[in-house]
């Protein structure tokens, strides 16, 4: 039986997946592009791994720089939303709502993968929302997210993770996993394929729920978005989320795997929704 290494498995695997990343992107779609085996990665497993998504298309493992890249837009000041030790770190002490977008990297479809935790340091208060979402690109409404697709949304001293999809007006396609704990040490990959007729849910590398209903589906651009999220006129406790990887592949993977099938998400109605008058 093979002994697992301890938890930073990024910092050991990193020059090995930048190395493999790099070769894949060199050869032509018909040559050997074979990811790394998931034995070889430590720790928590990418659905990117587990069903062959290549080449990748975006990466960020917040690697050798002080400052955060360009592409990320802060919503915070540089002290909440910063880089360190090769993570991208949100954290808050204010009562507001902080955090980074994607920007330059939208689309409609596609996979999306990061690896992800949070953590909080009081407990007096009221919990931040941890939240890794999809949201409408450039200058299209945000209808208080009701186009959103979340990936992940749990308070960091929970025990439940959910994902979801939105359209307008106010329908909410949403499922959740849970877990023994959600606190600062405890990693999570989450991941999400939208299809043109499906959009799929993973966690840890296994698909966890798949929606194919056509009204779970609103075909425009989406930015990925990163953010601790407050309650508006709440005390909020002191907390942190932090990011080690974030990757995206289109649906143009020659070998990709079939995904097995997952239960279906629930309909329900967003409560918050607020669309713009038609």
């Amino acid at each position: 039986m093979r002994t697992p290494a301890p938890r930073p498995f990024r910092r050991a695997c990193r020059p090995l997946v930048l190395v493999t990343t790099a070769a894949l992107l060199l050869l032509p779609l018909g040559a050997s592009q074979a990811q790394v085996e998931p034995e070889k990665i430590h720790g928590k497993t990418f659905a990117a791994i587990e069903f062959q998504w290549y080449p990748v298309h975006f990466l960020d493992y917040f690697d050798a720089r002080e400052t955060l890249s360009d592409k990320w837009e802060r919503t915070g000041s540089k002290e909440e939303v910063t880089t360190q030790t090769g993570m991208l770190t949100i954290r808050t002490a204010g009562n507001r709502t902080v955090g980074a977008t994607l920007r330059g990297e939208a689309h409609d479809r596609g996979r999306w993968e990061l690896r992800l935790r949070g953590q909080r340091y009081e407990s007096q208060h009221t919990d931040f929302t941890v939240a890794a979402e999809l949201i409408p690109a450039g200058g299209r409404s945000y209808d208080c997210g009701a186009r959103n697709i979340a990936l992940a949304r749990f308070r960091p001293e929970g025990f439940q993770t959910r994902f979801h999809a939105r359209t307008l007006p106010d329908r909410e396609f949403a499922a959740s996993k849970r877990f023994k704990k959600l606190h600062t040490g405890y990693w999570h990959t989450y991941a999400v394929q939208v299809r043109p007729r499906s959009i799929s849910w993973f966690v840890d590398g296994k698909v966890r729920a798949t929606e194919r209903r056509p009204k779970a589906l609103s075909g425009i651009p989406l930015a990925f978005r990163l953010q601790l999220q407050a309650v508006p006129g709440a005390t909020m406790n002191e907390s942190r989320l932090q990011v080690d990887t974030v990757r995206y592949f289109s649906l143009k993977s020659p070998r990709a795997k079939r995904i097995p099938r997952a239960p279906r998400p629930v309909l329900r109605t967003h409560e918050g929704a607020c669309p713009a008058p038609y």
